[in-house]
């Protein structure tokens, strides 16, 4: 990260009595900031992890095990959530109220681009305050920002934080870029297919189960580009155009 960005967030932790962490339920370890959360610790801090997209993940029984090593490893307490829906939103605000004194508290929120950042705060803020643009492109945030959530509760707001060395595949599974922004769209799809496995993918694209099974993931994105009609001269199916479709029909949560 830029030393002049470091400095910015190392100011935001300093001035906070508790740091909101928001990751991805689905993808926590990648969505995890090792440095940031040693930082809080090195300052005495409290930290409190809040898992996003809680409601997307199935493996229920999974998440809670997450949740007992995220405590043992960082000390905070871990609050499942989905911003979206609002659910979840009255403990993390309980949670807030408890961080300060008298005199009030003031809570910094750490967090990769499109993790849900904006859309807690702005549940949070509620109608009627200061509320965060949010939107799919990453990278929205610009700058440090204070939100006024109730009388005595600040929050402060970081941009999203992307690792230099961060794959691309795994910025994409974290919604911190969006097909458009890969540089090498058909290799992530192909990865997503691996990840989600080809019966599935199949499936929702309804080809038959017996040419998926005889299909490697890329001979696969052909079917698909031929399915959806998404033809070069000749009538061979765009392998490139497929990858976008799949990679977006992810991201929208229709394929899972």
């Amino acid at each position: 990260m830029r030393s002049g960005f470091m400095a910015h967030v190392t100011s935001l932790i300093k001035q906070s009595d508790l740091v909101i962490e928001v990751l991805d339920a689905r993808y926590v370890d990648r969505t995890r900031n090792f440095n940031l959360e040693n930082t809080v610790i090195e300052h005495g801090k409290k930290i409190l992890l809040v898992l996003n997209k809680a409601d997307l993940v199935e493996e229920k029984k999974e998440l809670e095990e997450k949740k007992k090593k995220l405590e043992k490893e960082t000390g905070g307490k871990v609050i499942f959530i989905s911003a979206l829906e609002k659910d979840g939103i009255n403990m993390v605000r309980r949670e807030m109220g408890n961080a300060g004194d008298k005199d009030g508290v003031t809570v910094g929120i750490i967090g990769y681009p499109n993790v849900g950042k904006s859309t807690l705060i702005n549940a949070l803020a509620g109608r009627g305050r200061g509320r965060v643009a949010t939107s799919r492109k990453a990278g929205l945030t610009r700058g440090i920002t204070k939100v006024k959530i109730t009388e005595g509760i600040y929050l402060i707001d970081s941009p999203g934080i992307i690792p230099f060395k961060q794959e691309e595949y795994d910025l994409f599974l974290i919604d911190s870029k969006n097909p458009n922004q890969l540089k090498e769209p058909e290799m992530v799809a192909v990865k997503l297919i691996q990840l989600l496995g080809k019966e599935k993918v199949g499936k929702f694209y309804d080809i038959d189960e017996k040419i998926t099974a005889q299909k490697d993931e890329e001979e696969l994105l052909e079917e698909i580009a031929k399915k959806r009609k998404l033809l070069q001269k000749g009538g061979k199916g765009d392998v490139a155009k497929a990858a976008r479709e799949v990679l977006e029909r992810y991201q929208k949560h229709e394929l899972k």
